[in-house]
């Protein structure tokens, strides 16, 4: 079994000690971003020519630089694992450089290995290889081989036959509960054998979906957060659901699953409408006219905090679990008498010869939501993209000040922060447009939002980092659930990459609440109760937190003497905590590492 993906300051301990025992080292490097038989074959010949083969992946962040915004498709952490599961493949480690000079000059491989498609000659790192006495080997590559075209393969497979991508058109959703909706209701239901759907119920999806419906599947599966079941067992039974919907011609658009117990306070649990909001996203949802149907409570108060029309069905729990005091827009006995409702409903989108066919006052509603949209998002890109260039302006400031900076540069300057503060009063304009009827924020939990981060960054970075959560007390705050979420989420990746280079990642999370009178004021805040989620990293710190206008820019914040990890999530950061009439407040030691402290308002509820 091949070691894990290690630091590449451990990958130069390892090579010593090949070194000690004679053992003849090769390094390579590459994207590797979708694996095909041509990189297996190099990796196949590479490895015939030593003893050892190290390989190096570029970091996402590297590949960015080198291949654009797109790319790459897989997580550096994914491609990494991939390799480690080739048998001519010993050791990986990643970095972020564009080339590999850094890499030579710290490992001093016995070969460097290349593909066949560059030259001796186009090797920067050829003169390094040779100081110390190694040697350079190039390894022809199979010719059609590469991930873009892979990537156009998959391009060419998703276009129809009128030549145009798939897109999702607009249209309306029904949201179904699974158990206890679509099938009889039975505890932990892990076996396909005892699938039994309830009368009617497919039929009635069937109704749905001719009316224009996307048929969306949301599930809450404690069962495999506690351990009586795998998610193997979950998918054979969705494949048993699927295979008998097909009878009937039911196609479902999505199924999503929560696999948490109720005691992991996790994002996407119902009645949470984190899968409500993917689902939007991702299949360009109408939520105005969707539909939302369960046998239980939380199927209810999932839909009315997503403002989707909500239908109880009798079979099932019934709504017995009485977990929720909710008032449905309709009860039904089953799924065919919500299908029934839903069908003589108004301003449903209906389809037509295999169009969508919407009443002309959802269609201007349409539009409107779209618009509004279209505006949000560009009010928050120039929001983004001027508040970098302030950044930066900063940071030239800063690196010239010293030596005395000539007119010319503080002219230019001037002009910069001018025309960004412009840009800014622009972007305000559009963000203010786009939420003149913006939805209410709800009342959310700080340890359950942090939980939902913790969570997704243990799922994509493993055994890499530790993180803790310290939470004496839950406190409850007014927030935008997604949003406060994702900042968090930004944060806390930032100051992943501020402990890159360490053998060790830790974070800590702490949330407290807190009574503010005199301290308010010094954080230009009223006095009164607020809740502080601290994010705290041991990593690179800053010499002293440099802000302008309550801006960081991304250069600025990864340049060596000002540390790393801030960058463009702290202008993400400022921006919403503004919004919810909180700040942010940051203390940092160089060397030391960085604590990010987040203040909310706390909800007069809680």
């Amino acid at each position: 079994m091949n070691p894990p993906i290690i630091h590449r300051e451990d990958a130069v301990k390892v090579r010593q000690a090949y070194a000690t025992a004679g053992k003849r080292v090769g390094f390579t490097s590459g994207v590797f971003d979708i694996v095909h038989p041509g990189h297996v074959e190099y990796l196949r010949a590479a490895r015939e020519l030593v003893d050892v083969l190290f390989v190096g992946v570029n970091s996402d962040l590297s590949v960015r630089a080198n291949k654009g915004p797109t790319r790459p498709i897989n997580s550096e952490r994914d491609r990494a694992e991939v390799l480690l599961g080739l048998s001519s493949v010993d050791h990986v480690f990643i970095f972020d450089e564009r080339n590999n000079n850094t890499n030579i000059e710290l490992l001093r491989p016995d070969v460097y290995i290349k593909a066949g498609d560059y030259s001796e000659e186009r090797l920067s790192s050829k003169k390094i290889v040779e100081s110390y006495g190694g040697s350079v080997a190039l390894v022809p590559f199979r010719e059609g081989s590469s991930t873009t075209g892979v990537v156009a393969k998959i391009k060419a497979a998703l276009v129809t036959q009128e030549g145009h991508e798939v897109s999702y058109d607009f249209r309306p959703a029904v949201f179904l509960d699974r158990d206890g909706t679509i099938n009889e209701h039975i505890e932990y239901l892990s076996e396909p054998a005892r699938f039994i759907p309830i009368p009617g119920a497919y039929a009635a999806i069937k109704r749905l979906q001719d009316l224009g419906y996307r048929i969306v599947v949301v599930t809450n599966q404690p069962g495999i957060g506690l351990g009586y079941f795998r998610r193997e067992d979950l998918f054979a039974v969705n494949r048993e659901m699927m295979r008998q919907g097909t009878e009937y011609g039911c196609a479902f658009d999505k199924i999503y699953y929560c696999p948490h117990s109720k005691a992991d306070a996790c994002a996407c649990r119902k009645p949470g409408t984190y899968f409500i909001k993917l689902a939007e996203r991702e299949l360009n949802i109408d939520l105005a006219n969707s539909v939302i149907i369960g046998d239980m409570t939380s199927d209810v108060e999932c839909g009315v905090q997503s403002g989707l029309r909500t239908v109880l069905v009798r079979t099932g729990r019934g709504g017995d679990d009485k977990m929720f005091k909710v008032a449905p827009t309709h009860i039904a006995a089953d799924l065919a008498g919500a299908a029934e409702w839903i069908a003589a409903q108004p301003k449903v989108a209906a389809r037509e010869g295999g169009a969508s066919v919407v009443k002309s006052t959802a269609h201007d509603a349409h539009f409107l939501a779209a618009a509004t949209s279209l505006a949000d998002n560009l009010g928050r890109e120039y929001a983004t993209i001027f508040g970098s260039v302030l950044g930066g302006a900063t940071l030239i400031e800063q690196r010239t000040s010293t030596d005395g900076s000539p007119s010319i540069v503080a002219d230019s300057l001037d002009l910069i922060r001018k025309a960004s503060h412009r840009g800014l009063a622009l972007s305000k304009k559009l963000e203010a447009l786009a939420r003149a009827e913006e939805r209410p924020s709800a009342t959310r939990s700080l340890e359950s939002c942090v939980k939902a981060v913790i969570e997704l960054v243990s799922s994509h970075h493993g055994d890499e980092c530790q993180i803790e959560l310290i939470c004496p007390e839950d406190v409850e705050v007014e927030v935008a659930d997604f949003t406060v979420v994702q900042m968090l989420l930004e944060l806390c990746e930032n100051a992943l990459e501020a402990m890159r280079a360490l053998p060790e990642r830790f974070i800590v999370f702490h949330v407290e609440r807190l009574e503010l009178d005199s301290e308010a004021s010094a954080l230009e805040l009223k006095p009164g109760s607020y809740a502080r989620v601290s994010i705290v990293d041991h990593g690179d710190g800053l010499e002293e937190p440099r802000e302008r206008d309550g801006l960081v820019s991304l250069s600025a914040a990864r340049v060596k003497e000002y540390g790393r990890g801030l960058g463009l999530s702290m202008l993400m950061a400022k921006s919403v905590m503004k919004q919810h009439g909180g700040t942010v407040a940051v203390a940092s030691r160089l060397q030391a590492g960085t604590n990010i402290s987040l203040y909310f308002p706390v909800s007069h509820k809680s």
